[in-house]
C-alpha cells in the first residue's frame, strides 16, 4: 500500500469547485482583458487581475484540500470569491454583463453548498466588496461594454451554468449508482442474515435432537438410565420438601429371551416398543418412564402412595397382557413382573428405593412371574 493510497479521498465539493474555477477564471481574465484593453490601465491592475484569476484559484484549492475540514474551508473560499468579485465590479464601474457574470457564478456556487443561506451570504459579501472597491476606485458607473465583451460574458455564464448542470448530473448518477449498490448490498446482507438465521435454527434443532438422543432410548423413545440418574435426586428432594411419597416401579418382560430366540430380535424390538407406548399413554405428566436396561423398565411416580401404586402396576400388567402382537398368525402371550417400592415407607434414600423395587421384582419372578409385588415395609437396608 502506497503513501498516496493512505491519504483520505478529496471531498467532491472542493474538487468540483476547483475544476470550475480552473476553466471559468481564465475565461473571465480574457473577458476583462478585452474590456480594459486600450484604457491605459497601470501594470498593477494587470498583476492583480493575473493573481486573482490565474493564480488565486489554485492557491485556495491547495488551502482547502489541506484544511482539517475541507468543505468548511471551501465555503470560506466561496465567500471570499463573492467579496473579491464585488470589489472588482465596483472598481470597474459596475459593468452590467461582467457584474452579472461575477455575481451569479458566486451565488450559484454558494447555493450549491448552503442553499438559500449561501445565496444570502454571497449577496452580502458581494455588496461589502463593492463598497470597498468603490471606496478605493471612487463611485463611478462605466457600464459601456463592447459587443465582444457582452457576447463572451453570455457565453461564459452559459457555459458555466451548463457545466454546473453537467456536474450536477454526474453527481446524481454517482449517487444513483451508490444507492443502487447499497440496495444490492442490503439485499445480499438480508439474504445472508436469513441464511444465517436459518442455519442457527438448524443448529438449535440439532442441539435439541442431540440432547434428546443423549437422554432417550432410541428404540422406545423413553428416557434412558442416564437421564434417570440426573432426575432421581431432584425428584427425591422435591417430594421430601413437599411431604409427598415417591414411587419406583421396576417392570420386566417375562421370558423375553424366549421371544427373541423363537421369533427373532425384530419381534422382540416390537414388543419393547409396544410396552414403551403403553407406559407413555397411561402415564401422568409428572411421571417418568425409562428403559432401565434390556427388557427392564423403570417408572418414577411422584406423589403416588403404596395402594395407588399397586393398582397402577396391576393396570399396566393387565394392559400389557392384552396387547395384540401377532407373529405368523399366532398371538403372542406376554406378561410382566413388577416390583413396587414407595418412599418413605420402603426407603430413606434414592438408591435404596430402587434397590427395594428391584428386590420386589425379584420376589415377583420367584413367585411365578406375571404378578405385582410390593416391597416390604420397614426394610431400610440393601
Amino acid at each position: 500500500m502506497t503513501a498516496a493510497s493512505l491519504q483520505p479521498k478529496l471531498h467532491w465539493v472542493v474538487d468540483t469547485h476547483w475544476r470550475v474555477r480552473a476553466l471559468a477564471y481564465p475565461l473571465a481574465f480574457f473577458i476583462l482583458t478585452l474590456h480594459l484593453w486600450g484604457q491605459g490601465q497601470p501594470a498593477l491592475v494587470w498583476v492583480l487581475l493575473g493573481l486573482q484569476l490565474l493564480i488565486y484559484p489554485h492557491l485556495i484549492y491547495w488551502r482547502a484540500r489541506r484544511a482539517p475540514d475541507p468543505p468548511q474551508a471551501e465555503l470560506h473560499n466561496l465567500l471570499l470569491d463573492s467579496f473579491l468579485f464585488g470589489a472588482w465590479v465596483a472598481w470597474l464601474g459596475f459593468p452590467a454583463f461582467i457584474g452579472f457574470m461575477f455575481f451569479i457564478s458566486t451565488a450559484i456556487n454558494s447555493a450549491i453548498l448552503r442553499g438559500f443561506n449561501g445565496i444570502a451570504w454571497s449577496l452580502a459579501l458581494f455588496a461589502v466588496g463593492a463598497l470597498l472597491g468603490a471606496a478605493l476606485g471612487g463611485w463611478h458607473f462605466y457600464s459601456d461594454e463592447s459587443g465582444w465583451v457582452k457576447l463572451l460574458s453570455m457565453v461564459g455564464i452559459s457555459g458555466y451554468l451548463l457545466g454546473i448542470g453537467v456536474l450536477a448530473h454526474q453527481r446524481t448518477q454517482v449517487l444513483r449508482h451508490t444507492r443502487s449498490t447499497l440496495r444490492a448490498r442490503e439485499a445480499e446482507l438480508q439474504a445472508l442474515n436469513a441464511a444465517l438465521s436459518d442455519r442457527l435454527h438448524q443448529i438449535e434443532r440439532l442441539q435439541v435432537e442431540l440432547r434428546e438422543q443423549a437422554v432417550r432410548d432410541p428404540l422406545t423413545g423413553l428416557f434412558n438410565r442416564r437421564y434417570l440418574q440426573s432426575t432421581l435426586e431432584r425428584e427425591w428432594a422435591r417430594c421430601q420438601r413437599e411431604g409427598v411419597p415417591l414411587c419406583v416401579m421396576l417392570l420386566d418382560i417375562d421370558h423375553f429371551k424366549q421371544v427373541n430366540d423363537r421369533h427373532g430380535h425384530g419381534v422382540g424390538d416390537q414388543v419393547l416398543v409396544r410396552l414403551g407406548q403403553l407406559l407413555l399413554e397411561q402415564s401422568r405428566r409428572e411421571d417418568l418412564a425409562c428403559r432401565y436396561g434390556g427388557e427392564e423398565f423403570l417408572l418414577l411416580l411422584p406423589g403416588l402412595g403404596a395402594d395407588e401404586a399397586y393398582e397402577r402396576a396391576q393396570a399396566w400388567r393387565q394392559g400389557f397382557a392384552a396387547l395384540d402382537i401377532w407373529v405368523n398368525g399366532a398371538r403372542l402371550n406376554l406378561s410382566l413382573s413388577v416390583g413396587v417400592a414407595v418412599a418413605p415407607d420402603h426407603a430413606n434414600e434414592p438408591d435404596l428405593l430402587i434397590h427395594q423395587a428391584d428386590m420386589a421384582l425379584y420376589a415377583a419372578k420367584a413367585q411365578g412371574r406375571n404378578r405385582v409385588v410390593l416391597a416390604e415395609a420397614g426394610r431400610m437396608h440393601p
